[in-house]
Parts: C-alpha cells; sequence; structure tokens
C-alpha cells in the first residue's frame, strides 16, 4: 500500500516584526505565498478591536493611534511571564503569538487548500521555554506542527538546496526585527550539520528604531526647549500617542537610510514641531555599540566552532535588518567578503522551513508529489542541528580548586549535535536527607550567579536514617526540536522524578485566553 497522500506543508517563519509562509510547489521549487494583501510578509502585530482582532498591516497602522490596543514584538516576549490584558483576559506571548499564526495559515489556505502541517522556525538562540511556548503557540492556532527549526539553518537549507555545495563552510547572519543569531555550518551536498551557534534575542531592527527615536527626542530637546521623555512634559495618553508615532516614524528612516544617504522627517509635539535631517554616518555613529556586538557575537561562534573568520567559504546575510549598509558593512569587516544576499533576506527563513517540512513529512511516511530530482534530494537531506545553551545543575564542590562551593556544574554542553542526552552521578551533601532538590541552570560559567535558573527537580518521599554521600543520577535529553526533558533518580532506592521547568506557563487567565484565542474573529 502506498503511502496516503497528505498537501505539501508549510514552512512559517514567525517573525518578531514580520511573518511569512512558503510551501514547496509541485516543482520541488520553495515558494513564499502572499498574503490576502498581496503581501510576501505579514507585519506580526495585533491590534484587539472587541471580539475581533486585526493581523498584519492594519494593525501596524494603528501603532500611532491607538498604541494601548496593539500588541507588537511580543517574540521578544514568548516564553516568559509576560502577560497582556485586554477586556478582563490575560493574553500570553503565545496566545499573540497563535492569533499571528492563525492570520497567516488562513492566508496561505485561500491559495493552496486546508493544509495544516507546517513548520514553525525559532531563532537559533531560544531556550527550551522559548521553543515550548512557540509550539503551543502552533497548536493554538490549529496548526499539525512537523517539527521546531533553527532560523539560520532554514536559512541555510534554502541556499543550498540550489547550489549544493560540497566540503563547504557557511555562515549564516540573521539580524531579524527582533532577535540576532550566528551559526556556523558545514556543508556536504544534501547535509548539512551544524557546527556552532549564539545570539541575542534581544538584539535586532527594533534596537536601531530606538536609537533613532532617542536620537529624534534629544534633537527636538535642542531645537524646541521640550524634552518628551520627561514625565511632567507629557500627559501618559500624548506620550504613548507620540511614541507610536515617532517609533513609526524611526522606522522609515532606517528604511529610507538603506538606499539613500540621508533622510528628514517632521517630527511634533505640544503643538511644537521640528524638521530634522538624519544622514547615514549619523545612523552609523549611534549605532556603533550594536554593530560592535554582533561583530563579537560573530567571532565568538567562529572561535566556538574552531574556525577563523578566513575560513568561512560562504557568508549569508539574512533577516531584514541585514539589509542595512552598515550592517553588511561590518559582516565585510568581520569576515573578509561581502554577505551573499541572493535568496531574499525576508524570505529565506521560510523557503527553508518550506523545504524542511517536506522532509519532515517523507520522515512520517507521508507521500510527497514533486518532481524527481526534488523528491529525492528531500529523501537524502539530512540536516544535524545543535543544542543552543549549555545546561548543568546547582551543586556543591568540596575541590581545591573550587574552594568548597556552589557551581553550576554542566552536564550538556553548547553546541551538542541534536538529539542528545547525557547523564552525571551527584552525591547529597548531608546524612537524614528524605527528599532532594537539585536546580537546573541554564549557562555556560560556573559561576551560578551568571546562570539563568530554568527550572527544579524534586525527589521526595526517601527512607529515613540515610547517611551522606549518597549517589544521584541526572539525565539530561534535547530532542531534535531543543526541548529539554530532565530526570533524577536516587540510585539507592530507585526513586525518579521529572524536572518541572519554569516555562511561564502558568499565568493569569490561561483557559479563558486559550478558548479566546481559538473564538476571536481575525478580520
Amino acid at each position: 500500500m502506498s503511502p496516503p497522500e497528505r498537501s505539501r506543508a508549510l514552512g512559517i517563519d514567525l517573525g518578531t516584526t514580520l511573518s511569512a509562509v512558503a510551501q514547496v510547489n509541485e516543482f520541488g521549487i520553495p515558494t513564499v505565498l502572499p498574503n490576502v494583501e498581496g503581501s510576501p510578509t505579514t507585519p506580526s502585530v495585533v491590534l484587539f478591536d472587541g471580539r475581533q482582532v486585526v493581523v498584519g498591516s492594519g494593525a501596524r497602522d494603528a501603532i500611532a493611534s491607538e498604541l494601548d490596543l496593539v500588541v507588537q514584538l511580543v517574540k521578544r516576549q514568548i516564553g516568559s511571564q509576560w502577560v497582556y490584558e485586554y477586556a478582563g483576559i490575560g493574553y500570553r506571548a503565545e496566545h499573540i503569538s497563535a492569533l499571528i499564526l492563525r492570520k497567516v495559515m488562513r492566508d496561505a489556505q485561500l491559495l493552496v487548500g486546508p493544509v495544516t502541517e507546517a513548520v514553525i522556525t525559532v531563532p537559533a538562540y531560544f531556550n527550551d521555554s522559548m521553543r515550548l511556548a512557540t509550539r503551543r503557540a502552533g497548536e493554538l492556532a490549529g496548526v499539525e506542527v512537523l517539527g521546531l527549526l533553527a532560523e539560520p539553518t532554514a536559512a541555510a537549507i534554502a541556499f543550498g538546496y540550489n547550489r549544493r555545495p560540497e566540503g563547504a563552510i557557511g555562515v549564516v547572519v540573521d539580524l531579524g526585527g527582533g532577535t540576532f543569531d550566528v551559526t556556523v555550518m558545514r556543508y556536504e551536498g544534501a547535509d548539512l550539520t551544524v557546527l556552532a551557534t549564539g545570539g541575542d534575542s534581544y538584539l535586532g531592527g527594533a534596537n536601531f528604531d530606538k536609537l533613532l527615536f532617542d536620537h529624534f527626542a534629544e534633537q527636538f530637546a535642542i531645537e524646541t526647549g521640550l524634552d518628551v521623555n520627561d514625565p511632567d512634559a507629557l500627559s501618559i495618553e500624548e506620550f504613548c500617542e507620540l511614541s507610536g508615532d515617532w517609533l513609526t516614524r524611526a522606522t522609515h528612516t532606517k528604511h529610507d537610510l538603506s538606499t539613500r544617504e540621508r533622510s528628514t522627517v517632521s517630527l511634533q509635539a505640544a503643538r511644537r514641531s521640528h524638521r530634522l535631517t538624519v544622514s547615514r554616518d549619523t545612523f552609523a555613529s549611534l549605532s556603533r555599540v550594536l554593530l560592535d556586538e554582533m561583530s563579537e557575537m560573530m567571532l565568538d561562534v567562529m572561535n566556538q566552532a574552531g574556525l577563523r573568520p578566513s575560513d568561512a567559504d560562504v557568508v549569508l546575510a539574512v533577516g531584514g535588518s541585514t539589509r542595512m549598509p552598515m550592517v553588511r558593512q561590518r559582516i565585510s569587516q568581520v569576515f573578509g567578503q561581502e554577505p551573499d544576499t541572493s535568496v531574499r533576506p525576508d524570505e529565506a527563513v521560510a523557503m527553508g522551513a518550506a523545504l524542511y517540512a517536506g522532509r519532515r513529512q517523507l520522515e512520517l511516511g507521508q507521500s510527497l508529489m514533486v518532481a524527481p530530482e526534488a523528491h529525492r534530494y528531500l529523501e537524502e537531506m539530512h540536516i544535524t542541528d545543535v543544542c543552543s545553551h549549555g545546561l548543568g545543575v546547582s551543586a556543591f564542590d568540596a575541590s581545591p580548586q573550587a574552594g568548597g562551593r556552589i557551581v553550576l556544574t554542566s552536564i550538556l554542553k553548547r553546541n551538542t549535535p541534536l538529539p542528545c542526552e547525557a547523564s552525571q552521578t551527584f552525591y547529597t551533601a548531608r546524612p537524614n536527607e528524605t527528599s532532594i532538590l537539585i536546580p537546573i541552570l541554564e549557562g555556560d560559567e560556573p559561576d551560578p550567579e551568571l546562570a539563568r535558573r530554568i527550572g527544579q527537580i524534586a525527589i521526595t518521599g526517601l527512607p529515613e536514617g540515610r547517611p551522606a554521600s549518597q549517589p544521584v543520577l541526572v539525565t539530561m535529553r534535547y530532542d531534535r526540536d531543543g526541548i529539554l526533558q530532565v530526570e533524577a533518580t536516587d540510585v539507592e532506592s530507585q526513586q525518579s522524578a521529572v524536572a518541572k521547568i519554569e516555562r511561564g506557563l502558568e499565568s493569569v487567565g490561561t483557559p479563558e485566553a486559550d478558548a479566546a484565542v481559538r473564538s476571536l474573529t481575525i478580520a
């Protein structure tokens, strides 16, 4: 019996500022699907309007006038306890993301039919809680999530699909609206192996917008005497309206300066106005700190891979913010070569995700109706990704080197290939312990103060009278999507527990928000 035929799954780039959807067509070519407005990308912005929501360009246009009803840059909050309150319901970031996914899926289905399966991309540097919340957003939106894929890896797949490089080192520099990732990988035909990855979930085009906003405020104060950042200068309502307007103007200025040497903006506040001209050189000067942070990250990831910048055979620039000339210039300075932009920066991630979705469908035994050559390549495609964060536990180290203090003892190293599993034995510190509490830490430094505590394991109900130094086996597992499971076993009693990961999924209004996400009408 032949495998069941299903619609070709989608690849979804769920971006901080823009989202895109792609599908592999019958010829085996990944193609971005335009939304109902005819654009290849949809702004990741949501406007709440009674029992309906507006998602996309309409919501973005409302930022200047209805800022308190607009949610944007929500991807930066995913996996956290952040909540947006509207009409008595608390929406977490995955709820807002689900509304964006509903919009882009609905638009795609108008073109390709009732497909529900998709691969959703995430920044390479997303941790476990962020990835799990992204998967949940897809499920809330009615998406059958075939997998999560790191955005730089998706872009690398899209690039390699047309060129099929052999023995080449590729670097993907991905600067989107809200996140920055750098990934180093090796191409071997249909095999793509990630060697190292790193990034910053809070560095992106929005940071450059904020620099321009601050420059606007500084120059406006000099010319008019009004400091808009002074809490006594404007009411809260006036400042919110001004912020939405000026940030929109900052974004337009940034875009202008990608193609022009200077841009002029008209600013108004409290019946005062100022016409300001910003040059490309001024913008670059304002952005030097952000550019330096990018350089440090690029060099660090190359070092993690055991390579020099000159070892890169190709450097791919993806993410809309890499269109800024100063960003491309900085990439060129680091690697000694111009970045490759042959795959459109805004579309590369969605296209690669669509190819990976086809591969996942074949793995699941589904029939994929594409051209024979493309079918063979997808069958042969093998992607090896890595975990983006080191993981360990907080434990007492009595060695002379540690001086008898609490340290982060690493179990899974950063950049370990996925899926992966590792175990380590620890020993209890005191006699008569009837319970064991083991903190789980995310980080790469031995000082636990520099790490992020993401959860804990508690083994309870142990027999009384136990001596000290009893062995406890801790096992950590990452699946292929970079989602974590941790288990601890008391060796003597064989009692075990699975970690409770503090993923920020228990906050006010969860059932109501879940139901609202499914029932709200998307205009």
